[in-house]
């Protein structure tokens, strides 16, 4: 498979088979993408495969499994708890772990961060992290502006108590870069839009290009240190 093709393997989380979209050699050097939450993964889901065939080009395998309860799942996401995501981030590294014979990188995207830790991983690369009180904040307010409630996720109550209280662990390597807009603490700043707060999905090539040359660059280290 060249580097940039897509394709789509089956993971076991214990309980169930889930999917993850994978592109690259497995035998090479490999990222597991730990994707935004509930609207925000909808929001940024074409940067997100922008950035995984980029850096799948440049020689590694990058792999974004579906949690429980989200893209391909057929489990409905009422159904699904905190402790199910950071279950189910762990076995997807562990999957990653043994098809390409070395522990990957961690690359999250906003509320993957609050998930991240739970992965077996040689480094993590964190854009754009968010506390889940802020998550949870934008899906409450999306409920007041007349939309449904907490933007059409139908998330049970404990799942919403969860997200609220969750935070991102402390882990190392680590690496963190966020947008020149956000005023949080970062390793590096660069331009380009939130996607996260669009009413739309949307895309930014020079956004994409900008996270996969940083994202190869840090994985190199990584493998080198």
């Amino acid at each position: 498979m060249s580097g940039g093709a897509l394709a789509y393997e089956p993971f076991y989380n214990g309980w169930t088979n889930e999917w993850m979209l994978r592109a690259g050699d497995p035998r090479t050097p490999p990222i597991l993408f730990v994707p935004p939450l509930f609207e925000e993964l909808n929001r940024t889901r074409a940067l997100i495969v922008a950035v995984v065939r980029r850096v799948a080009a440049e020689g590694s395998s990058c792999w974004v499994p579906d949690l429980r309860g989200t893209g391909e799942s057929l489990l409905p996401l009422e159904d699904v708890t905190w402790s199910d995501w950071r279950h189910d981030v762990s076995a997807a590294a562990a999957h990653v772990s043994r098809e390409s014979g070395r522990a990957p990188l961690v690359a999250s995207i906003r509320g993957g961060a609050l998930l991240d830790d739970a992965a077996e991983a040689a480094g993590w690369w964190r854009f754009a992290p968010a506390t889940g009180a802020a998550l949870a904040r934008d899906l409450d307010r999306a409920s007041l502006t007349g939309g449904a409630e907490w933007a059409g996720y139908p998330a049970s109550p404990e799942m919403r108590e969860e997200l609220r209280s969750a935070a991102a662990d402390a882990v190392t390597p680590l690496r963190t870069l966020r947008l020149a807009t956000d005023a949080g603490e970062a390793d590096h700043k660069l331009a380009g839009p939130a996607l996260w707060r669009r009413s739309e999905p949307g895309n930014s090539a020079e956004l994409a290009a900008a996270l996969a040359a940083d994202l190869n660059q840090w994985s190199r280290s990584c493998a080198a240190s």
